[in-house]
């Protein structure tokens, strides 16, 4: 069987071996610039620094000690991240918990995770009072930005070795989407988070005059990445204040969405009486098939539209390129390497991390050669011309063809569902689709399609479209619609969930 392998260690111009706090480096080296925005409220990188010394005193005042673990469920906001960059600081580790997410989803992580601390947004304070925390202990922030600002800041000093900067010390627990079956909790230090970092802003420029909006959630590695990428390179980093995509859109320079954020950005810019100036440059994104009618609008405003493939366990993307009408995923990105043992991908590098997480302990993730066998099927081909002036031609592209778990034979033939699924996402009409089997006498399994769609789509008007796109065998039976209390999570739909949901129906 042969392997095909991809590999990419080239140096990076960033330093990615900090001496100290990355946000204690910026503060040094730039301590007036504006770091962060949220609404009206600026903050220097040295406010900045005061905002997580003050949340470090507060959780030192509450026992809060190097090594302990934090959960906190809630959404983004300001005091989730300054809570996140607080226990950074004491040398403990704040896991950050989608506060949608079904009881049952969030008793499993809360048993994982065996916290000593939790963190109930205020918002979720009543809906989550009942849930069982193994004697976790509530903490209480009693400061706010009104007397924050009011108050000098008293700076910790450092009299423990667990406050120092170690860039191997846990620095994330992110549990993976368990689309495919329980989620893992996937534990990185900082080191793989800063070489994540690196690898990508080699090619997709961010500089620390620009700014990055944390538009995902920090519960998933895509949110959490942002945050990490604004504190490698020194640049901006904007919370959006407001539900309105045009407002939050329009005040930075770089984004990351999935496809239907960015269809309705252009779609409420276009219909929008204020035709404002575009700052924004970069938009990367992920979760779903790429449109090429979409990117090819957003090149038309200015807008470069990148996409690429990642996963949890290597702290989020793997390759990248600028966004085409190829079906690849793009090129290598630096610290990473990649192989295909047959069509099964498996990944190593820098940025993958720790181990899985479970009360206390580290369980690895790789095979005994530090290969993470992903799951995923692939194939490796020779990358076509690309925009992009700073990638080398001479590199190979990925091709995703799908899951391994997700695979099924019909009629003798075997059926990826992300490849049907691409082509049904290509439709105008369709912001989400997965595909699963059902079972059928005559060719053992055929194909069935959940979608969430604009308007109601007939089969008979499917099939027209699927036409010249699909081999009849791969045309779903069936189109059935997305119930209204599957959790999106803000990035992809949970295959598991919609599938479990799937299933009720025949029973």
């Amino acid at each position: 069987m042969n392997n095909d392998t991809m590999s990419n260690n080239m140096a990076t111009n960033h330093n990615v071996n900090f001496s100290d706090w990355p946000w204690l480096h910026w503060t040094d080296r730039r301590p007036e610039h504006i770091a962060l925005a949220y609404g009206e409220q600026q903050f220097t990188w040295l406010q900045v620094n005061d905002r997580v010394n003050a949340y470090a005193k507060q959780l030192t005042e509450q026992g809060v000690r190097e090594s302990d673990l934090i959960v906190a469920v809630s959404a983004n906001n300001l005091t989730v991240l300054w809570l996140y960059l607080a226990s950074l600081r004491l040398g403990a580790c704040c896991v950050i918990l989608d506060p949608k997410q079904s009881g049952e989803q969030l008793n499993d992580k809360l048993e994982t995770l065996a916290a000593k601390f939790i963190w109930l947004s205020e918002a979720d304070l009543n809906i989550f009072a009942d849930l069982p925390h193994e004697g976790a202990q509530q903490l209480v922030f009693t400061y706010n930005e009104k007397s924050l600002i009011a108050e000098p800041f008293t700076v910790i000093v450092c009299t423990q070795s667990g406050v120092e900067w170690q860039a191997k010390r846990l620095a994330s627990i992110v549990f993976t989407s368990g689309s495919s079956g329980k989620a893992k909790a996937v534990a990185h230090n900082a080191e793989n988070h800063l070489y994540s970092a690196a690898g990508l802003l080699q090619s997709f420029a961010y500089t620390a005059q620009d700014n990055w909006l944390l538009s995902l959630p920090l519960f998933h590695v895509s949110g959490l990445a942002i945050v990490w990428r604004w504190l490698f390179a020194g640049g901006q980093l904007t919370l959006p204040a407001t539900s309105n995509v045009i407002e939050q859109l329009s005040t930075v320079t770089h984004a990351s969405l999935v496809p239907t954020q960015l269809k309705r950005y252009l779609h409420e810019r276009d219909i929008s009486t204020d035709q404002h100036a575009i700052r924004l440059k970069r938009i990367l994104l992920g979760g779903a098939v790429i449109p090429v009618v979409l990117t090819d609008k957003a090149k038309s405003l200015g807008i470069d539209c990148w996409s690429g493939y990642g996963m949890t366990e290597m702290a989020s993307t793997v390759t990248a390129k600028p966004a085409d009408n190829s079906a690849g995923v793009g090129l290598l990105l630096a610290h990473r390497a990649l192989e295909i043992d047959g069509q099964s991908i498996k990944v190593r590098g820098a940025s993958l991390g720790m181990g899985y997480y479970y009360r206390g302990t580290l369980r690895s993730m790789t095979d005994d050669n530090g290969w993470l066998v992903t799951g995923d099927l692939g194939e490796i081909k020779c990358a076509e011309a690309l925009v992009d002036t700073s990638v080398d031609k001479s590199w190979s592209e990925l091709f995703i063809l799908g899951r391994s778990d997700n695979m099924f034979i019909s009629g003798g033939e075997n059926i990826h569902p992300e490849h049907i699924e691409r082509i049904l996402l290509s439709h105008p009409l369709i912001n989400q689709a997965l595909v699963f089997p059902r079972e059928d006498a005559e060719f053992g399994h055929r194909p069935i399609a959940v979608i969430d769609a604009m308007s109601h789509i007939s089969v008979c008007e499917m099939n027209n479209y699927l036409q010249y796109k699909l081999a009849k065998f791969m045309w779903p039976l069936n189109y059935y619609t997305l119930p209204n209390n599957i959790n999106v999570s803000g990035i992809k739909l949970n295959r598991a969930s919609v599938q479990i949901w799937f299933a009720s129906l025949s029973k």
